[in-house]
């Protein structure tokens, strides 16, 4: 008998242990995984961005573009860089990262080899408040299908036109190359052919338009932090 009860402690123990490790939301907490790197402002629209970061469960740290070194990355377990910084000063510098990225400034997919350089081509934005669910069935979706309005009003959405073996997840409505959430796996290879070392995405939140956002919008966003982040 007392070795039943030895049993069933240890397994209590273990699913307290995994319940502890994860937010409610299914994000990891705690140690390098619980903590999120945001590139870019303080104030203004990125405020929000960081306060629905903090909201998935992650501690978030601000940093802007030109203090961004490759080397501080590793100490997080998720990097969002907002369409907020000089893409120039990001440049290539999470390139070769070991940590999945969240892209919202386009220009910098092509840095990455992820993308051509041609702005509005390959990259850039266009009004509207609605994009194109392309891939309802990829978890970034967030089980959402069809037109969504992303934007309350008609603001700037940010798009990507991929290269490589990225998934186009949602797209301007009338343009299904133009990305505006797009998925590149693990393992996957850039315009280059280099593999990724880990996952990365592009997310079409165009600084200023935070206050614009619908649930919905949010919610892709959550799915795309998420979907980012379990890649590890």
């Amino acid at each position: 008998m007392k070795r039943w009860f030895t049993i069933i402690a240890a397994v209590m123990l273990a699913v307290m242990l995994t319940a502890c490790s994860e937010t409610a939301d299914g994000v990891p907490d705690g140690g390098k995984s619980g903590k999120a790197l945001f590139v870019g402002r303080e104030g203004g629209g990125d405020a929000l961005t960081v306060k629905q970061l903090k909201s998935l469960g992650y501690e978030v740290y601000v940093v802007g573009d030109k203090e961004l070194t490759t080397e501080q990355a590793l100490d997080y377990g998720l990097v969002f860089v907002s369409s907020s910084v000089n893409s120039g000063r990001v440049s290539s510098k999470l390139k070769d990262s070991p940590v999945p990225v969240i892209y919202a400034e386009s220009q910098n997919l092509g840095d990455v080899n992820l993308s051509g350089k041609a702005s509005d081509i390959d990259n850039g934005d266009y009004m509207g408040k609605a994009i194109a669910i392309r891939e309802a069935g990829h978890p970034i979706a967030g089980g959402l299908a069809g037109t969504v309005d992303v934007y309350q009003s008609d603001g700037k959405i940010g798009f990507v036109v991929p290269e490589g073996e990225g998934v186009i997840v949602a797209s301007a409505p009338d343009d299904e190359r133009r990305a505006v959430i797009a998925a590149f796996e693990k393992g996957s290879k850039n315009l280059s052919g280099e593999p990724l070392p880990e996952r990365r995405a592009y997310f079409y939140l165009v600084n200023g338009e935070e206050i614009n956002q619908t649930d919905n919008g949010w919610k892709l966003f959550a799915a795309t932090v998420r979907w980012a982040a379990s890649g590890q």
